[in-house]
């Protein structure tokens, strides 16, 4: 992989990839702005103490409420995506660890997260997981895809996500728990591969 990939998108062309996702609801455009913000992330997950085993996991929650900013930030508020998806990051990754949402410092812009870290290979490896979670999205099954966007991300009742999809509640958070465990293999998968 380059480092040309890792070049920011341009604020112009962000703007299109928001409006593009939430008027049209492009699903291409809604995986860029995944990507683009996956360093945030990276960034929550280096203020946090955790045993290095929850390192997946934490990278896993955190990727799972930066998906939730997306899909519920409102870009014609005056409120910076950064800031609004920051929380909800943070929050999942809280959660994970048992601990409650204390106040939190945010900085005005992620971009800034990255100006103080030089070091080319992390660089290279952030943005190789992003390129590799655009991918991981789309590897799972449309039911088991379905499932985590409409109970985990868009916190409707499993009831009645199960309804719509003509499925029993129970089979329904069968299918979830192996979309939750094909993610959590494909990063390990990667985060192997990277060692």
């Amino acid at each position: 992989m380059s480092l040309k990939k890792a070049q920011i998108i341009p604020r112009e062309k962000e703007k299109g990839l928001w409006e593009s996702y939430k008027n049209k609801n492009c699903e291409y455009s809604r995986n860029q702005l995944i990507i683009k913000y996956q360093p945030l992330v990276y960034g929550e997950l280096g203020r946090l103490s955790f045993h290095p085993e929850q390192r997946l996991d934490l990278i896993q929650e955190g990727t799972v409420g930066l998906i939730e900013a997306v899909d519920r930030f409102c870009p014609e508020r005056e409120v910076l995506f950064s800031t609004f998806a920051r929380y909800r990051i943070r929050g999942r990754m809280l959660n994970l660890l048992g601990k409650k949402m204390e106040n939190y410092p945010y900085q005005e812009d992620w971009e800034k997260d990255l100006v103080g870290d030089k070091d080319p290979q992390r660089e290279v490896e952030i943005f190789f997981l992003q390129e590799q979670l655009e991918k991981s999205l789309q590897r799972l099954p449309a039911k088991e895809k379905k499932i985590l966007e409409e109970t985990m991300i868009k916190d409707r009742p499993a009831e009645e996500v199960a309804f719509r999809l003509s499925i029993t509640t129970s089979y329904l958070y069968r299918l979830r728990k192996r979309a939750l465990r094909r993610l959590r293999g494909i990063f390990s998968h990667i985060m192997r591969e990277e060692k």
